[in-house]
Formats: structure tokens, sequence, C-alpha cells
């Protein structure tokens, strides 16, 4: 069976290849201004109230996140004092110093000043709903964020993603509709389509070893990219799939060679991809849809050793990213949106760390993106029947306007939705 387009290559070193096939850059032109969509995935189930606090809600917050026990780690709860210079109200004008509606997370400056740009969308309370019988386990609600889908049984067939479906019948530029830079994902799985994947840095995409016809070394050059090779006793199934592969290849590197970006400011995992989904952008790669991860939410115990420093990255993160693609003129179209598996449970466990819980906080940032605060935060005094935040926003209605977005129509197992009113 010949394997399916994008399946082949992850990012081999590659230096010293047999001469590659030439892939035309000019087919990005025709989606250099549609909608380009940047999915970030805050893996392990993002705490949403320790990353934005509601101020009139402060006393009970505190009280939630104090564990009844004598100190013996980090207190969750933010203090008022550190939370003045981050507070914000759904009227994005609002200097922080008057503001009374909620606040950033101290360690998220870089998100608040995003914020004064009217181009960041703060989504409350979004989660699973309640006909997802398995909320709180992280294979069900990350395949059911990365689907679109809910109560999923994973056989033998993977689901296709809501991102992939949607960008399955797009123009295609020179590497297809989607990429992922965080390895392979059910998120950009197409029904016709599929995602190339690009480990950073993007530099190094390739093989290190010229190919030719021989059976043996067709053989091989299929082991180390982990996929099989077409039953043909010519090898030529064989050969269309290593033509492809090579086109790839050769695209990737002509953006890398073009697009340096060696002044890029690189801190984190998260900024080597933002770094190389910036570069694909600006060097035409006519690419729609993008996955990016962060690992590290899944906050059992001490989480504020490790919650803030990752949400200092974020934020700092697409602060980088933005500001990169607007120096070369190429922000105007890219929208990027975050997902998690689910939020926290309200109150701090005793390792001062908190479990698998309810709704959360979803992001999307972007020039076509109408600043504020979507969605009512949840009750900090009433939870739904599991003790968690309740959800107020559908997760599948966020992906159905992001869907739009893309100027793609929902598959019909997302459901119809009003808009949220994020897009302009």
């Amino acid at each position: 069976m010949l394997i399916k387009r994008r399946q082949v290559l992850s990012g081999f070193a590659g230096i010293g290849m047999a001469p590659l096939l030439a892939k035309s850059l000019a087919a990005a032109e025709t989606t250099s201004n549609q909608t380009i969509l940047v999915v970030v995935y805050l893996q392990g189930g993002n705490d949403g109230l320790n990353t934005v606090i509601p101020l009139p809600q402060y006393g009970n917050y505190v009280k939630l996140r104090t564990p009844a026990v004598p100190p013996q780690g980090l207190a969750l709860a933010y203090a008022e004092s550190d939370l003045a210079l981050l507070a914000f109200n759904a009227d994005y004008t609002v200097p922080a110093l008057s503001a009374t509606e909620y606040a950033f997370a101290p360690s998220m400056l870089a998100m608040r000043d995003l914020y004064t740009t009217g181009k960041l969308a703060v989504l409350t309370g979004i989660g699973l709903p309640k006909a997802e019988t398995n909320a709180l386990s992280h294979s069900n609600a990350s395949m059911d964020w990365l689907t679109g889908q809910i109560n999923i049984n994973v056989g033998l067939a993977q689901p296709p993603g809501w991102l992939g479906l949607a960008l399955d019948a797009a123009p295609g530029g020179a590497l297809g509709p989607t990429a992922s830079l965080s390895g392979t994902t059910p998120l950009l799985i197409g029904a016709k389509k599929q995602a190339v994947v690009i480990n950073p840095p993007m530099d190094y995409f390739g093989v290190s070893y010229g190919v030719s016809d021989n059976q043996l070394q067709l053989d091989s050059f299929y082991n180390k990219i982990a996929v099989l090779p077409a039953a043909s006793p010519t090898g030529v199934l064989n050969q269309a799939v290593m033509q492809t592969a090579l086109s790839d290849i050769s695209v990737v590197q002509q953006i890398a060679r073009k697009q340096r970006a060696s002044t890029y400011p690189l801190q984190s995992w998260l900024d080597y991809q933002f770094r190389d989904i910036a570069r694909l952008i600006i060097g035409g790669a006519g690419i729609r849809g993008y996955f990016a991860q962060q690992g590290g939410y899944d906050t059992h115990a001490q989480q504020a050793l490790s919650q803030p420093l990752l949400l200092q990255q974020f934020s700092q993160s697409l602060v980088n990213f933005y500001e990169f693609l607007s120096a070369a003129g190429a922000a105007a179209n890219v929208v990027v949106a975050t997902v998690s598996d689910f939020g926290r449970r309200p109150a701090a466990n005793l390792d001062f760390g908190t479990d698998h819980g309810g709704a959360t906080i979803s992001f999307v940032f972007g020039e076509q993106v109408k600043g504020g605060v979507y969605g009512t935060y949840p009750s900090l005094r009433q939870f739904d029947a599991n003790g968690n935040l309740a959800m107020n926003i559908d997760f599948r209605n966020l992906l159905h306007d992001l869907i739009l977005a893309l100027g793609a129509a929902p598959p019909s197992y997302l459901g119809t939705w009003s808009p949220i009113g994020f897009i302009k």
C-alpha cells in the first residue's frame, strides 16, 4: 500500500544529499491573503484559575487555593499586590491600575502587554460538555480537543482531526496545507491529506545519504523514516513516495537557507517551534494550519514551581512570534489559538498542586481578532457535578469559529453554534 503523502519525514540531519527535485513555491502566493491558523496545545491540562484570576471572586480564590495543612510548599494563591499590574477588564482599553475584573498570572506581563493591542481574546470557562463520559482522562480529553468529537473509542482507525478536515480542500502550497512542529498529531489528519512533520530546527530537515534504485537501500531509507515500503517488486511506488519526500526536503531547505532568523530570541522549546513556523510563513510555504506544543501543565504537585514559568514562556514566545512576523509584514492573516486537555480542580491538593478538573482558559490572538473577554467566568462557589469549575463555552464552539475563520465548512459532527464573536 502506498502510504499517504506527508507521513514520510520528521527532520533528519541532511548534508551532502543526492540532487533533489525542485518544487516551486509559487503556489503559496494563492494563500497569502487567507487566514493561517497556529494551534498551540498546552499539554497536560492548564490550570485556568491561576492563569486568569477573577478579581471579584478573589476571597473565594484564596480560600480554595490555600491547603488546610501546615505550610510544606509554595502557596498557589497569588497576592493581590502581585496582580495589580496584570489586572484587566473586558474593555481592553482600561489600564491595569484601574481594572477590577480579571488579572493575568504575575509571570504573564508580556501577555498583559499584548492585551492592550486589542488583538487578544480571552475565553473563560471553556471546556468539554457533560456528555463526555471520561472528561478527566488525558487521552480522552486530548482526543476530544484534537478531533472535535467526544467519547471516541479509538481502535485501529485513527479519526481525522478537525483542522486536517477543514483544510483538506484548501489549495495546496509547496508543502501541503498543514504542518506539525511538535511531532505527529491527530489534529492535522485529513480525509485526503496528511501533515508534513518538521522537528525544529528546520535547517536540518533531510536525510544524510543519497538514494539509488537499489531495493535494499530503499528499504533502509524507509526504515529510517519509520514508514513501511510499498509492496512493489520494481520499487516504482517506493520511488513515487521518495520523490515527494525529497521534494519536501528541498522546499524546507530552500526556506531555511533564505530565512535564517538569526536574531530570533530562543529561550524555550516553544520559541524554536514559533520561530520555524514564522520562517515557513515568511518563506512562502503556503501552509494554512500549524501545530505547536508546550508540555508540563499536568501540575499535580508544587504547581507554583512550574506553571508560572510555563506561562511566562508561552506569553513571551507569543510576543516574539508576533513581533517577528510584524517586522516582516507577515502578521496580518495569522491567528494563534490555544487548547488544553482540561482545567484543574478549584481547590489545591495536599501536594500544593491541582488535580484534573473542568473548565479552563483559551486564548485567541491575531490581527483578525476582536480583543476582550468572552464567556462568563465560572463561579468559585457553585461547581459542576464533579466539584469542578463549570463549563460555559463548549470547546466545539471555539473550533467551529476557528474553522469558519479559515473559510472552511465545519464538519457536521461539531454541531451548530452561534459565533462567539472574537473574529472580526
